[in-house]
C-alpha cells in the first residue's frame, strides 16, 4: 500500500465541557509517537456537514487520510491507530439508527471513523450529512454498498449502563450504551454533553493514560 499522510479530526461544539477536548487529547497524544496531526475543531454547524468540508480540505493541508473522532471517543491502544489510518477503504465503529427505518442497518459511525481521500472520492464524495433515511455518516456506508466497496465495522464488546428511555440495539446482534468499549480497543462515552456521564469518561481516559484501571462496571454487548 501506498505511504499515507493522515490527520486526525475531533469535532465539537460549544457544549462540550473543554476537560473533555484535554482529556482526548492526552490520550490520543500517548499513541501518537509519530506526530500525526491533530486537528481540534470547534465547529456550530451539524456535524455532517463538518465533516463533509473537512474530508474535501485534505488536499489543502497535505493530508491523504483523515480519522475522525467524537470528542467523547477515545482509542484504547495504538495499534487500532496505526490498523485503522492505514486502511484501504474506510472503517468505523458499528452502529444502527435505531430511530431511521429499517433500524436494522449496520453503518461504520462517525464517532470513530477512518477513510482515505481516493475512497471518498471513488464513492463520488457521498455526504456524511444526516439525510430523511440515514444518520450522520450513514450515507457513506449506504454508498460503498451500492458500489459494491467493502468497509470495516467494529463491533461493541461491553458497556456501561444503558441510555435512558430507551435501549440501543444493534440489530441482532447485541446492545450498546452509556460507556461502550469495541473491537480493537475503541472507547465511546455516548452523550458525553451530560453532565451525568462525564465522570466515567474522566476515569476512563485516566485508565488508558496511566495504566491504572479504575473499578467500573461493565456489562457485555453479546
Amino acid at each position: 500500500m501506498d505511504q499515507v499522510n493522515p490527520c486526525i479530526a475531533s469535532i465539537f461544539m460549544k457544549n462540550i465541557d473543554p476537560r473533555l477536548v484535554q482529556l482526548q487529547q492526552k490520550v490520543v497524544e500517548k499513541f501518537n509517537p509519530d506526530k500525526i496531526a491533530h486537528y481540534s475543531v470547534l465547529s456550530d454547524a451539524p456535524p455532517g456537514y463538518t465533516m463533509d468540508k473537512l474530508v474535501d480540505m485534505l488536499k489543502e493541508r497535505g493530508h491523504d487520510a483523515i480519522m475522525f473522532l467524537d470528542i467523547d471517543c477515545v482509542p484504547g491502544t495504538r495499534d487500532i491507530i496505526d490498523e485503522s489510518l492505514q486502511t484501504e477503504t474506510f472503517i468505523g465503529i458499528a452502529q444502527s439508527s435505531n430511530h431511521i427505518r429499517p433500524c436494522s442497518h449496520i453503518f461504520a459511525a462517525p464517532a470513530f471513523f477512518c477513510i482515505r481521500k481516493e475512497v471518498w472520492e471513488k464513492l463520488l464524495k457521498p455526504t456524511f450529512r444526516a439525510l430523511p433515511h440515514a444518520d450522520v455518516a450513514e450515507n457513506v456506508s449506504y454508498t460503498a454498498e451500492m458500489a459494491g466497496v467493502r468497509f470495516k465495522t467494529l463491533f461493541p464488546m461491553s458497556y456501561h449502563r444503558r441510555p435512558e428511555h430507551k435501549r440501543w440495539y444493534l440489530h441482532t446482534y447485541g446492545e450498546y450504551g452509556i460507556g461502550t468499549w469495541f473491537e480493537g480497543g475503541i472507547f465511546h462515552l455516548y452523550q458525553g454533553r451530560f453532565p451525568q456521564n462525564q465522570d466515567l469518561f474522566t476515569k476512563v481516559c485516566d485508565g488508558i493514560v496511566t495504566g491504572k484501571q479504575h473499578s467500573i462496571e461493565w456489562h457485555k454487548s453479546k
